[in-house]
Formats: structure tokens, sequence, C-alpha cells
């Protein structure tokens, strides 16, 4: 009788140690870091397509934020939220103001340099959040 109850103690303890070893070795950890750099890299990659179309390029130099804001939208995941603005010295035209129930906010800027014999240096900042 007393090798029984030893039996099923060792039994539980390998069941507790392999059970214990699955739960830290082979569930995924999510790092949020690697997601926000994720999304980063997606809005840079969707505003290279863009201007490789030459629309990036058009929408940025008529200041047209909000045509540029929808076609992102199209490449994004549809909770992450945007806001764009193209600055120049002078001019800054925000599709949005920034919202501040959302405390985590990435922020990527891409430049065009103008058009074929018109120079004229522009940066667009794109926003996002809501990726929490």
């Amino acid at each position: 009788m007393k090798g029984t109850y030893y039996m099923i103690e060792a039994v539980v303890a390998i069941f507790l140690v392999v059970s214990i070893f699955l739960l830290l070795f082979l569930t995924p950890t999510k790092n949020p870091e690697i997601e926000r750099a994720n999304i980063k890299n997606d809005i840079y990659k969707a505003l290279e397509i863009l201007n490789s179309k030459g629309s990036l390029r058009n929408q940025t130099l008529n200041n047209d934020a909000a045509a540029i804001k929808s076609d992102l939208e199209r490449f994004l995941p549809i909770n992450i939220q945007l806001n764009v603005a193209i600055y120049n010295r002078t001019f800054n035209n925000l599709t949005a103001e920034l919202t501040e129930q959302f405390t985590d906010i990435i922020g990527v800027s891409y430049y065009i340099a103008g058009d074929i014999g018109n120079y004229t240096p522009r940066e667009i900042r794109v926003h996002a959040w809501g990726f929490e």
C-alpha cells in the first residue's frame, strides 16, 4: 500500500513539473515594443508603396492630408487610428487633433523632395494610436 502512494505522488509531481514547464516555455510572450515597431514599419512601407505609385507625391504637393490618411487606412488594421500632417517651412495641415484618451502614440516621418523641376520639400508625419 505504501508503494502505491509513492507511485501516485511521483505521477502528480511529474505532471506538475511538466505543466509548469509547458506554461513557462511554450506560450509565446507578447512584446508590445515589437508590435509598435511592426506598425511603424507597416506605415512606412505603405508610404513607400503610395510614393512609388505617384499618388503620395501629388497628394503631398496639393496638401491633401485627408486623402493620404484614407489611402494609409487600407494598409493597416481596422483598430489603428491615424492622424496625418504635412509640413513645409510655413504650412501645417492636420486632418484631426491627436486624441488624449490614448497614452501610447507612435509617429512616422516621411520626406518628399517635390516633383521634377519643382523642389518643394515636404514632411509627412503620421501619428498612430489605438493598439493598446
